[in-house]
Parts: structure tokens; sequence; C-alpha cells
């Protein structure tokens, strides 16, 4: 099956809300190369080095950077907002948003801001691996935290679009067989890239 056709089926599944089909359809995604990254970098940094110097990656953060509002906890919050922001704008632009969550890291939850996040986002009767809709603003906001904090793998589906965002930590995968040039020219906007 084509890229074009899996984006298509995965946005029509969404619509008839099916999620064991999705699911599948999700996993065959990954066979493709062709997805476009949204990124806060507008080309892959090649040099091991350099990234490790520059990259703030939530789980490099300690108490102490959240205490006392390090450098390093400011610069993650700047990144994590931008992705927030594109975010935002992708929610108010569709009138269909939805996500399926997957199993959360709860081990890793060392700070009690993201338990209170997936508190948040988890219905108490969730089964995993259904379709959720996202009606309310609080909820997208915190399952980006949670992805960005690599805490959630979050896929976000967009049958009016036809897209399909996959990921986690400061990067996501679009999949789209469409022209994202208006989606390039919102994430420039609010300081991301999709490379």
């Amino acid at each position: 099956m084509s890229l074009e056709n899996i984006i298509d089926c995965i946005c029509k599944e969404a619509t008839n809300k099916d999620s064991k089909k999705l699911e599948e359809l999700l996993e065959q995604l990954y066979d493709y190369e062709s997805a476009k990254i949204l990124d806060i970098y507008p080309y892959q940094i090649k040099s091991n080095k350099k990234y490790s110097q520059v990259e703030v990656f939530f789980d490099k953060l300690e108490m102490v950077d959240f205490q006392e509002k390090t450098q390093d906890y400011h610069s993650y919050q700047k990144s994590l907002e931008k992705f927030e922001r594109f975010f935002e704008l992708m929610w108010l632009k569709s009138s269909e948003f939805y996500y399926i969550p997957e199993p959360l890291y709860k081990d890793q939850l060392y700070y009690k801001v993201y338990e209170n996040e997936w508190n948040k986002i988890i219905p108490k009767d969730l089964t995993e691996g259904i379709l959720l809709k996202i009606d309310e603003y609080t909820i997208l906001i915190s399952l980006i935290k949670l992805a960005v904090s690599d805490h959630l793998h979050l896929h976000i589906i967009l049958p009016e679009e036809n897209m399909v965002f996959s990921g986690n930590e400061l990067a996501f995968l679009i999949y789209s067989q469409r022209n994202l040039e208006l989606f390039e020219k919102i994430a420039n906007t609010e300081g991301l890239y999709i490379r």
C-alpha cells in the first residue's frame, strides 16, 4: 500500500473511530522514509559533539533546574512552548483532531507536574489504544508537554488535512502527501522547521 493510501485509510478510520484498524495502519507508517520532520533545527546536526552542547532534553534536567529555573530549564521551556503553539494553531484550524495515547513511561515520572498532566489527558475508563478526540485546549497542551518531555509517544490525526503527526521529544514526524507550505510558514513563525 502506498503512503498516500495509508494516510487516507488512517484519516478514514479516525472518523469511523476504528481504533484496532488504526493501530495496524499507524505501524505501517514507520516503513516509509519519506516523512517530513517538525524540528527545532532547520537541518540535521551531524556532529554529535556540537548537538550535545546545545540540545536540552527533558531527561537532562535535574530537580534543581525546576526549583531554581536554571538556563537549561528556560531553554527546554522555550522549545516546549514552540511545539505547544504550533499544535495549538493546528488544533484551532481543524474541526477534527484525534490522538491515540501510547503507553506512558510512568516509572520515569520524576516530576509531579508530569504526573498531573497525565491525569488530565486519560479518562478513568481508558482502554489502551483507544482513539480520542481533542476538544479541550488543556488536554492538547498536556499531551504536548508529555510528548515533548518523552513521557508519551503521541499520534495526532487530522482527517481534514489528511495528515498524521507522530513523535516525542523535540521532533515529530509528519506523514502527508499534500503541500506543506502553509504548515511550514506556521512552523517558522513559531521558531520550528519542517524539513
